[in-house]
């Protein structure tokens, strides 16, 4: 076994172990299983929680469903879905490089769907999970029930700006670190998160939780880092959805906005909802983290809102 090799079969057993330490403090029944897609053609893991209206949650870039795990007992009624994004957490090592992303993020969502034996379903992503619920929203309204975006969706929308932790994650340096430098801490994941998330944001999360994030982070880093979508701090334009495929998006959407998310401004998330024929934004004291500084009130609002769009289909 190479030493990278190892070095992952370390950081995965990190994860597990402390994940499920993480899911004992919420009180959170789950099981954790892998998840076999065929397009892309990789194994990636699903966490299922609770029963009911099928829901899957796409999290953000470098870390994996455990970030969850505080919002998921504040979404009752549900049958939670917790997908790892390729090449983050638990699931296989993934090259982005060459791939058109926009193509990719529907082939992605669509091959979990198919593999859940889901033909339609509710979604919720948060930063970059935001954006690839996005994009399938807009591409397969058939298969959406309607779609909750908690925090700004990355790079999906214009303004956006790369906090530098992410920056640096998507660049050679980031593959570097990922590669050889050590795995970062409990301590360091919390700081990370805060910087980003906002004050408060993870200052009731436990320790386990930051050290399943953790070995995330060191999981996810050198696929995160083949991800081309910012020059520095400035995501390309060309990953951008444009107003015309927003103004195309059938199924409802919620946008859940920071006041100061890192991210980008609420102004955008008003612009965007306001060309979204069924988009609705609410907006929270906070950064790009909402869910650990109010997981009630954004698992209500999820609640309702999803709720609400599934009593329309009826």
């Amino acid at each position: 076994m190479s030493r990278i090799d190892a070095r992952r079969l370390e950081q995965r057993r990190r994860l597990q172990t402390a994940e499920a330490a993480a899911f004992a403090h919420y009180g959170v029944e789950a099981t954790s299983e892998p998840l076999v897609l065929a397009d892309p053609p990789l194994t990636t893991r699903v966490v299922r929680v609770g029963s009911g209206a099928p829901t899957v949650l796409f999290h953000g870039g470098a870390l994996s469903s455990t970030v969850w795990v505080p919002l998921l007992p504040y979404l009752p009624g549900r049958s939670l879905h917790l997908v790892d994004l390729p090449g983050c957490g638990l699931a296989d090592p993934f090259d982005h490089h060459g791939v058109d992303l926009a193509e990719h993020q529907g082939a992605f969502v669509g091959s979990v769907l198919d593999a859940l034996g889901l033909e339609r379903a509710a979604l919720v992503g948060a930063s970059l999970g935001g954006w690839y619920a996005l994009r399938f929203a807009i591409g397969h309204a058939d298969r959406v029930v309607a779609a909750a975006l908690i925090t700004a969706p990355a790079v999906a929308l214009p303004g956006s700006r790369m906090p530098v932790p992410m920056a640096v994650t998507s660049t050679w340096l980031g593959r570097r670190l990922g590669r050889l430098g050590p795995p970062p801490s409990a301590r360091m994941t919390r700081r990370m998160l805060a910087s980003i998330g906002g004050d408060g944001s993870v200052a009731e999360a436990p320790e386990a939780l930051f050290d399943a994030l953790g070995a995330a982070m060191a999981l996810s880093v050198p696929s995160a880092a083949t991800l081309d979508l910012c020059r520095w701090r400035t995501p390309h334009a060309r990953l951008q959805v444009s107003e015309a495929e927003l103004a195309a998006c059938q199924p409802p959407v919620l946008l859940l906005w920071g006041e100061d998310d890192v991210v980008q401004s609420p102004e955008s998330g008003r612009q965007a909802a306001s060309l979204l024929p069924r988009g609705r934004l609410e907006v929270l004291p906070g950064g790009h983290g909402l869910w650990f500084e109010h997981p009630e009130r954004c698992g209500r609002l999820v609640t309702d809102f999803l709720e609400g769009s599934e009593h329309q289909l009826t």
